[in-house]
């Protein structure tokens, strides 16, 4: 006959069972707002049958059942919606960094504004206009203004190239600052991976180490590209394309990598720093150079006086004078330097400009190093207004010189005039510039037309990869995450069925004091 201590086991087991179902759903509520944390299961299985004891098939009902067992914890999780949430997370934070960089750069041109670009040269071109109307020594107060204006706009142009060359540096310093976030995930998911090993090989399974550990992948999905393999024993994290989690190894990574990156936080600053910083330094110091030196076609007027050695092909020069235009003709300067170098100054005898804008370290002209001349710095009488000379007889001496026209302004008007003139920005078709004849106003307009553009672009990437991030995640927590109500019906449901094992082991004992203390009693 079955034993009479069959059922007190089986009752047992039922109370062991449910109490460790009620464990897992206790455990799940408390963490219902956990990071990370993924929803938890008790398995609950039959026990193993027993045959009826015997040398032959008995007549009797055979395979005792046992109870019930609770076989494994395990949590609730989708490896490929990790995939998913991880390469959208990627893409949304290599979009972010960019918008957000974007943004500064905007705010750096600060287009349009008082004190922008184009208010500084616009500002420019007016005083040397103002400038073409009262040349003459008597009055320097429209020299002056040129000599402001033009080092306001150099300025300008310092300031500007210095906010973006202090972000560049700013970008450099996050992703230094990035990368050692990165090493200090990867070497956290090493050592989790090393506890999870060791707890699942003696057949537990380490659900909370493994929320753990997916929480640090997902972060680093933040800072890069990640890819994750699992198979078997070996688990592998491949951090753009390095290795950086081989089981229980860690490979720290190194600015090197961030190069290889194809999405992230390090990424979008690199990006950022090498693509859009840069690229915008680089039309600063275009405009910059092009203002100075570069290639720009003018009208020189008849009457004007060619400083000496200056020849022009095809010009028709007067016959008296040989230096004089008979006619206006069509003539191609190296910019504002270029030109403000046919232009005679208030000196005695006549003296040409000179080159009106320099290099403050003596190389080529950018928007870091570009500089009002010091010679026009120190005096207003350098700037070189006036395209007309004439001789002049000292009445003392009876010696005849030349010297500048001091009432004209034709050098001004032509300066003034170069705000509607083509420059060739981009002669080689090398230097990157955004577009090649165009005026200079017209450019700037192109530079700031770029940014918007680009501005713009980065803030619709980061609206549509908000909401497939936003969507992945809820495809995740939708498997993942803790039901409050869920959770609480099958606290009463495991309650019921704790209470009912327990009435089975109640009731196995009232038998068990029946059989032993009411038999057997016969013959007292």
């Amino acid at each position: 006959m079955r034993s009479t201590f069959h059922l007190l086991e089986i009752g047992k087991r039922g109370l062991i069972a449910q109490q460790a179902a009620i464990n897992t759903a206790g455990h799940n509520v408390t963490n219902a707002n956990t990071p990370g944390y993924s929803r938890q299961t008790t398995r609950l299985v039959a026990s193993n049958p027993i045959a009826f004891p015997g040398m032959q098939r008995s007549q009797a009902a055979g395979q005792l059942g046992m109870g019930v067992e609770a076989e494994s914890i395990q949590r609730v999780r989708d490896f490929l919606l990790d995939i998913e949430y991880r390469n959208q997370n990627t893409n949304l934070s290599t979009w972010s960094v960019q918008q957000e960089t974007l943004s500064n750069i905007e705010g750096i041109f600060n287009e349009p504004s008082d004190s922008s670009l184009s208010a500084s040269i616009a500002e420019f071109w007016t005083a040397w206009q103002t400038l073409s109307k009262n040349p003459s020594d008597t009055d320097l107060s429209a020299r002056m203004a040129v000599q402001q204006k033009a080092i306001a706009l150099t300025e300008t142009f310092n300031h500007i190239y210095s906010q973006l060359d202090t972000l560049s540096n700013n970008l450099t310093s996050r992703i230094d600052t990035k990368v050692a976030e990165a090493n200090n995930y990867i070497e956290q998911v090493a050592e989790l991976t090393q506890s999870i090993k060791r707890i699942e090989g003696l057949g537990d399974n380490a659900n909370d180490l493994r929320d753990k550990r997916d929480l640090l992948v997902d972060q680093l999905s933040l800072l890069g590209n990640v890819n994750v393999t699992e198979t078997g024993d070996v688990y592998q994290v491949t951090f753009g394309n390095q290795v950086v989690v081989d089981d229980m190894t860690s490979t720290p990574i190194t600015n090197a990598i961030a190069g290889t990156l194809t999405g992230g936080e390090i990424a979008g600053y690199v990006t950022s720093r090498d693509v859009h910083v840069q690229g915008y330094i680089t039309q600063l110091n275009i405009m910059a150079n092009t203002l100075a030196t570069g290639k720009v076609e003018v009208t020189l007027p008849a009457g004007t006086i060619l400083p000496p050695g200056v020849n022009i092909p095809n010009a028709v020069m007067d016959a008296n004078n040989p230096r004089k235009l008979a006619q206006d003709v069509k003539h191609t300067v190296d910019g504002l330097n270029g030109l403000h170098k046919l232009g005679y100054t208030l000196n005695e005898p006549a003296t040409t400009g000179g080159d009106f804008f320099v290099s403050a370290n003596g190389g080529p002209i950018t928007a870091g190093n570009m500089r009002l001349s010091q010679t026009i710095q120190a005096d207003l009488k350098n700037i070189g207004a006036s395209l007309r000379t004439e001789m002049k007889t000292d009445p003392d001496n009876g010696m005849t010189s030349e010297v500048v026209l001091k009432g004209n302004g034709g050098m001004a008007l032509l300066i003034a005039q170069l705000s509607e003139r083509t420059f060739s920005f981009n002669p080689n078709n090398s230097n990157g510039a955004v577009s090649d004849i165009t005026n200079f106003e017209g450019y700037l307009q192109s530079v700031i037309s770029k940014l918007g553009t680009d501005s713009s672009n980065a803030i619709k990437m980061v609206e549509n990869g908000t909401l497939l991030v936003e969507h992945a995640d809820t495809l995740r927590l939708s498997i993942s995450s803790v039901s409050l109500d869920e959770e609480m019906s099958d606290l009463i449901r495991f309650q019921h069925a704790y209470s009912a094992s327990s009435r089975v082991v109640t009731t196995i004992d009232e038998m068990l004091d029946k059989l032993i203390n009411g038999t057997g009693v016969v013959g007292r």
